[in-house]
């Protein structure tokens, strides 16, 4: 088996139009994050066995939007750099690895792998599936997957019920015949992002898409547990670091904290 891991980070002007983070200039924030998550990487890729990739320059994004540098995490389905690969990870560069344990091992049987944002849980409840309990973020959901003939599929035990199957993206493993299929499929980034009516940023970027993608091309979708992708700020307990083996901290003034728990030692 050949596998590997890829992270990105690529800013432009735009990024740094939505203000300033706690004094910290956006973009800054968002490099300094990445450094830490990409040394983090590289050591961990070197433990499994697995090539690294990182890249700070867009391939096939050519937006202006920020929010559309997210789709650069497509580059594993249509660069063919990674048609070598068996197994490939990406991974968003605002999480820290705090483990030895090998991701791909935990990955067989289906064709690609993540966390359920139904399956992330705090101590009061779930994380970002807010169209389980805000019907409006609900229906725009439903009606941006209706638009493009998504399927409607929800999330059925084993997993936690939910009205809506959507994989976390910021850590996702993809295997060779799913990224082939995908490349040969999915639709076009730029026509789920450009279409009109315009949602919210949520229902707009690559979760939804890629999720609404493996849905509608009945690509097996393995459930990874929680600890694969878990914030600090799900929990309130001390022993997060001992539980987590990828620490994501998504949001803005999280990423602050990213840099705290650099500094005290807590990433592998």
């Amino acid at each position: 088996m050949k596998n590997a891991i890829f992270q990105y980070m690529i800013t432009n002007p735009k990024v740094d139009e939505r203000g300033k983070i706690k004094g910290h200039k956006r973009s800054d924030l968002y490099k300094e994050i990445a450094e830490i998550s990409k040394d983090s990487f590289e050591r961990y890729a070197e433990r499994i066995g697995a090539d690294y990739h990182y890249s700070d320059q867009p391939v096939f994004i050519d937006d202006a939007d920020s929010t559309a540098l997210l789709f650069e995490c497509l580059r594993v389905i249509y660069d063919p750099m990674f048609d070598q690969y068996d197994k490939v990870l990406f991974a968003d560069t605002d999480i820290g690895v705090n483990t030895d344990e090998n991701i791909f091992d935990a990955c067989e049987g289906a064709d690609v792998y993540g966390v359920l944002e139904s399956d992330i849980l705090t101590p009061h409840g779930g994380g970002y599936n807010s169209w389980d309990y805000k019907q409006s973020t609900l229906s725009d959901f439903t009606n941006k997957f209706l638009m493009h003939d998504v399927p409607i599929v929800p999330s059925m035990p084993p997993q936690n019920p939910s009205k809506l199957t959507i994989m976390n993206t910021g850590v996702v493993v993809w295997e060779r015949e799913a990224r082939l299929l995908a490349r040969e499929k999915f639709l076009d980034w730029k026509e789920w992002f450009n279409a009109e009516p315009k949602f919210h940023m949520s229902v707009m970027n690559d979760q939804p898409y890629l999720s609404g993608q493996f849905l509608k091309h009945d690509m097996e979708i393995g459930c990874l547990p929680q600890k694969w992708n878990d914030s600090p700020h799900y929990k309130t307990d001390d022993d997060f670091f001992e539980k987590a083996n990828f620490c994501h901290y998504t949001g803005g003034e999280w990423k602050i904290d990213m840099i705290k728990h650099h500094k005290e030692g807590r990433f592998l």
